[in-house]
């Protein structure tokens, strides 16, 4: 999910002669969102197509024309397919560069243990801290012609805070976004590169990425058990390794918009996969919609690995702004697996299915806005695996559930605080008699964040 907050404006910092273009100031306070037929002001020389502007983006960068949510809110943090950042130009050929980010700092406290109270287990409970923090520059050169087409760049640079880890175990490389687009402003456009695809499944104001309830109750070594919630999310997030998006965007209607996704590339063998979204967005009520297929072969001749996964997902959002906004979620997957001998894998073939909602309330002060918000999902697993006994699989499930509270100050800083719990439950079909046993998870997590 890409969350910013648009306010105030960069001044140019490049000589005079370079700084033809560059927008006027926006106040600081001002909120995000304006109206997706507004622009920057600018006055614009003849040769602008040769100017450079640089910009901190302007409020009207950050579209809104439908309500995106509760001001501050998970929703309004989100722009539902929107084409973003939306930088047209008043008049005639424009050439922007526009600046924008934004930073975090997580300090969280996890208790993980065996469900119940038998003393025998007592010493495979543990307790966990862990404070993480990740910020990200975005730069978006964006060349507009004609009043309404564009091409447009994106990269996001990103610094982490835990040096003792890989920079994938905390969110991604050195680099999230890295794209190009072209095409129309509130028409279509096609986009290539490194990129997510439109959000289905939202999550509310917790279970956030790389966090304790976002993990849930899964411990060292049951990750194997392969127990994660599944969103229309195998092809959302940006691909791992030497792998690729592109997409074609259409917005026949103000209210309607479509994405059809493509990915190629090299995951763990070759791959591929399609994912097509639809939203129908009026403000107050927000309908979203996709399928996806992916599929990963064998590097070699010789691999016979084949990997297919297919997946549906829908979901439902209200907004009855200034106070209230909830949504309900529901999506499942199959993943069917052969292995490099061409042998079926039965634990690697499972179906998943995941149902959950958030509800968001706020104060509606702009001056001093606190927001609350709760949030649960349900998600199972159940393979193909009945090694011992004929009609006994593998079969899992992990409840999530959060609280939340949020107080913004002058528009930019965020100050979270999160309390998660998180159940989980195996039965594994690879003993005689099954093994079922059961985790549990407490969290809790003070995010201070800041968008720029």
């Amino acid at each position: 999910m890409r969350t910013m907050s648009p306010f105030g404006k960069l001044r140019c910092v490049l000589p005079a002669m370079l700084c033809l273009g560059a927008s006027t100031t926006v106040r600081a306070g001002e909120s995000g969102g304006a109206p997706a037929n507004s622009s920057p002001t600018s006055s614009l020389p003849a040769d602008a197509a040769t100017a450079i502007g640089v910009e901190r983006l302007p409020a009207s960068a950050y579209p809104e024309p439908q309500t995106r949510g509760l001001t501050y809110g998970s929703l309004w943090l989100t722009f539902h397919g929107l084409q973003w950042p939306y930088m047209p130009a008043p008049t005639g050929d424009h050439f922007v560069i526009g600046l924008s980010g934004w930073g975090w700092v997580d300090t969280a406290y996890e208790k993980f243990g065996p469900w119940g109270a038998n003393p025998m287990i007592e010493s495979s409970r543990i307790k966990y801290w862990k404070q993480q923090a990740r910020l990200l520059v975005r730069v978006t050169p964006t060349y507009t012609f004609d009043g309404t087409g564009f091409i447009q760049g994106q990269v996001e640079l990103v610094g982490t805070g835990d040096q003792t880890v890989s920079r994938s175990d905390v969110g991604g490389a050195d680099t999230d976004d890295l794209w190009l687009r072209v095409g129309r402003w509130n028409a279509w456009d096609f986009q290539v590169g490194r990129f997510e695809g439109w959000e289905v499944f939202h999550l509310g104001m917790g279970l956030d990425q790389n966090t304790f309830e976002r993990k849930g109750a899964v411990g060292i070594g049951e990750s194997a058990y392969n127990i994660a919630f599944y969103g229309l999310t195998d092809n959302q997030f940006r691909p791992q390794g030497a792998a690729g998006n592109m997409a074609l965007h259409y917005y026949p209607l103000p209210y309607l918009r479509f994405e059809l996704l493509g990915m190629a590339g090299s995951l763990s063998g070759p791959a591929y996969a399609s994912r097509p979204v639809a939203i129908l967005d009026l403000g107050w009520i927000k309908v979203k919609g996709g399928v996806e297929y992916q599929h990963i072969g064998g590097q070699q001749a010789s691999d016979g690995t084949d990997i297919t996964s297919k997946g549906a997902g829908g979901a439902v959002q209200f907004v009855f702004d200034p106070h209230v906004e909830l949504g309900l979620n529901l999506a499942q997957g199959t993943v069917w697996s052969i292995d490099q001998n061409k042998n079926f894998n039965p634990r690697g073939s499972y179906t998943r299915t995941s149902v959950g909602g958030f509800l968001n309330v706020s104060n509606g002060d702009r001056k001093h806005p606190l927001i609350f918000g709760v949030g649960s999902m349900f998600t199972r697993n159940v393979d193909q695996n009945n090694i011992l006994q004929n009609g006994i699989v593998d079969n899992y499930w992990l409840y999530q559930g959060f609280a939340a509270v949020q107080y913004v100050l002058r528009g930019q800083f965020y100050v979270k605080l999160v309390g998660g719990y998180s159940r989980g439950h195996w039965l594994t079909a690879g003993n005689d008699p099954p093994i079922v046993f059961d985790d549990e998870m407490y969290s809790v997590r003070l995010r201070f964040s800041a968008y720029f």
